[in-house]
């Protein structure tokens, strides 16, 4: 089936070409001119959907169980710099109660 050019020099590919050659949306099509036809190579688009072991070389250790208990506790039991420092810049409720007091 022809199709049309269109005014910004688009045309479309047919459906079941697409199907055929499993060309999807996003899709790079790299297209030049060999013995006066044009060829049209399509370039898988770079994958996107699943993050599955990208941070694995960040994992440095791993509870035996993994569950939400055993991941809170072994969470908890790592300092964080960042509280630290939240703490030391505010007393905490019970030190501010005691001096209200005194």
């Amino acid at each position: 089936m022809p199709s049309r050019v269109g005014e910004r020099g688009q045309i479309t590919v047919e459906k079941a070409i697409r199907e055929e050659l499993a060309v999807y949306a996003g899709d790079q099509a790299i297209q030049w001119v060999e013995d006066g036809r044009m060829v049209v190579e399509f370039v898988p688009a770079p994958h996107r959907r699943s993050l599955a072991g990208s941070l694995a070389g960040k994992v440095t250790r791993r509870p035996a169980d993994e569950g939400w208990a055993a991941i809170r506790e072994v969470a908890r039991s790592v300092p964080d710099p960042d509280r630290a420092a939240r703490d030391r810049a505010v007393p905490s409720r019970v030190a501010r109660a005691g001096a209200a007091r005194d």
